[in-house]
């Protein structure tokens, strides 16, 4: 895939209104980015490897923690992290995060040379399906890479409402900086921290249909909340950098979760640690 592209050649690029939303409120919404095929085909994937039938590894996939704690008894594994380049049986999931229907808005955010952070694949199972309290990527992200925006991408795989637990975000919160994240009671909870000062009141919830995609600012405060139907609600998320940052500690980069190359130039700073490929596991 060539995604060395000029401004005029990005068939996706931002619309003018999309630019005010992302200023503005710091996401915006595309409907009909994917369809329903090709979403398959990654949930397919997923769904093999959450029942043994492809290769991964185990210190990439976060249990369902009401079964991890013994609540319930249910196969539940909740989510798996950097699935574009751990498995050499999944390639789809590395093209779909280098798919310019993905990188053209981020091209115009963050400029021509993009990395990949955690890409994830989040099953939220009918009933047991677990939210997470209100945080910003870009406090994850400041312990490791020197850099300004980052953005994130959110596709739905199935339909996403307040019933089965869809995102909220709070509006223009990108603007006030990165707020201090402190420790919750609970199992579940350990995945994320909650950031303080966000209020319930503030959020939007944002509904999307199957196939839609959110784009929002890492520093836009969000969330997302338990699966009361009888519905899945399953998400693949994709975070891009510039690929001019740094690491904020060289001393302790995590050579399991090297960022990934998605397109333009590499740097100095961190381009001997980019992943180009897939990782095979034997």
């Amino acid at each position: 895939m060539d995604t060395n592209t000029t401004s005029a050649e990005r068939k996706f690029r931002l619309t003018p209104e999309e630019r005010s939303a992302w200023e503005e409120n710091g996401y915006f919404v595309r409907y009909d980015v994917f369809t329903k095929e090709k979403n398959d085909i990654l949930a397919q994937i997923a769904d093999d490897i959450a029942l043994g039938k492809r290769s991964f590894p185990d210190y990439h996939i976060f249990q369902n923690a009401l079964v991890r704690d013994g609540k319930i008894e249910a196969h539940g594994i909740h989510a798996m992290h950097n699935i574009q380049y751990v498995s050499c049986n999944c390639p789809e999931f590395l093209a779909r995060t280098r798919d310019p229907r993905l990188t053209d808005p981020a091209v115009d955010i963050l400029g021509p040379d993009l990395l990949g952070l955690n890409n994830l694949y989040i099953w939220k199972p009918p009933k047991i399906g677990l939210g997470f309290p209100w945080h910003q990527d870009k406090w994850y992200f400041n312990h490791q890479y020197k850099t300004g925006t980052t953005v994130a991408t959110w596709t739905a795989i199935d339909d996403a409402d307040k019933e089965n637990g869809c995102l909220y975000v709070i509006p223009g919160s990108h603007k006030h900086g990165v707020r201090e994240h402190k420790a919750l009671e609970g199992s579940q909870q350990g995945e994320f921290k909650q950031a303080e000062g966000a209020r319930d009141e503030d959020g939007v919830a944002v509904e999307i249909p199957a196939g839609a995609v959110i784009w929002f600012n890492s520093q836009v405060l969000h969330k997302s909340t338990d699966n009361h139907s009888n519905r899945f609600r399953r998400a693949n998320i994709a975070h891009y950098i510039s690929a001019k940052a740094e690491w904020t500690r060289p001393e302790a980069i995590n050579k399991k979760r090297p960022p990934m190359w998605i397109r333009g130039e590499t740097y100095a700073g961190m381009a001997d640690e980019v992943q180009h490929d897939v990782i095979p596991i034997l």
